[in-house]
C-alpha cells in the first residue's frame, strides 16, 4: 500500500473518530424530541378526558430489568475492552444482545396481554392507542440499537477492539443506555398515565 493510500485512510478515520460523537447525540436529541411531542400530546388528551383505566403488563416491568440489566452487561463490556479483555468482552457484549432481545420478546408479552384484555392499537381508546404508539415506536428505536449491537459484537468476537481502539463500542453503548433510559422514562410515564 503506498504512503498517500495510508495517508487517506488515516484522514478517513481521523474523520469518522472526530464525527461519529456529535452525529449519535444529534440523533439522540431528535429522539428525545420526538418522544417529548408524543408524551406532550397524550398530556393534551389526557385534559380533554375520556381516558380509561389500563393497567400495565406485567411483562412491562418484568422489560424493565431486562433493559437495566442489558445496559449493566455491556457496561461490563466496555470496561472488559478498554482492559484488553477479549473473552470477558465477548461474553458480555452477547449477554447484552441475549438480553435485548429479551426485552423485545417481552414487549410482545405485553402488547399479547393488552389485545388478550380487549385493548388493541386502535378503535379501543385513545389511551391504549398510545400505550402502543409509544411501547411499538420504542421498540423500533431499541431495533436500532440491536443492529449497532451486532456489528459491536461480531468486531468483538474479531478482536477489532483495543484498549486504544474502541470507538464503536462506545458510540452503541451510548446509544444503549439512552434507550434503555427511555424506557424507564416511558414506563413510569405510562404508568402515570394508566393509574
Amino acid at each position: 500500500m503506498t504512503s498517500i493510500a495510508m495517508e487517506n485512510m488515516d484522514y478517513k478515520q481521523e474523520v469518522k473518530n472526530k464525527t461519529s460523537k456529535p452525529l449519535l447525540w444529534i440523533g439522540i436529541v431528535s429522539i428525545v424530541m420526538f418522544f417529548g411531542g408524543l408524551t406532550s400530546a397524550v398530556i393534551v388528551s389526557q385534559g380533554g378526558g375520556g381516558f380509561i383505566n389500563i393497567a400495565l403488563p406485567d411483562a412491562f416491568l418484568v422489560s424493565t430489568i431486562v433493559i437495566v440489566l442489558s445496559s449493566i452487561a455491556f457496561h461490563l463490556g466496555l470496561l472488559a475492552t478498554k482492559k484488553g479483555k477479549q473473552q470477558q468482552a465477548k461474553m458480555a457484549v452477547l449477554a447484552t444482545m441475549v438480553l435485548g432481545l429479551t426485552f423485545v420478546f417481552t414487549q410482545y408479552l405485553g402488547w399479547s396481554d393488552l389485545v388478550a384484555r380487549g385493548y388493541y392499537l386502535s378503535g379501543t381508546s385513545q389511551e391504549s392507542s398510545y400505550l402502543y404508539l409509544l411501547t411499538i415506536l420504542h421498540v423500533l428505536h431499541l431495533i436500532g440499537g440491536l443492529v449497532s449491537l451486532s456489528i459491536v459484537l461480531v468486531k468483538t468476537f474479531k478482536k477489532r477492539y483495543t484498549p486504544q481502539n474502541y470507538l464503536g463500542v462506545e458510540v452503541s453503548i451510548t446509544y444503549w443506555h439512552f434507550l434503555g433510559g427511555l424506557w424507564i422514562y416511558l414506563f413510569f410515564f405510562l404508568m402515570y398515565i394508566t393509574a
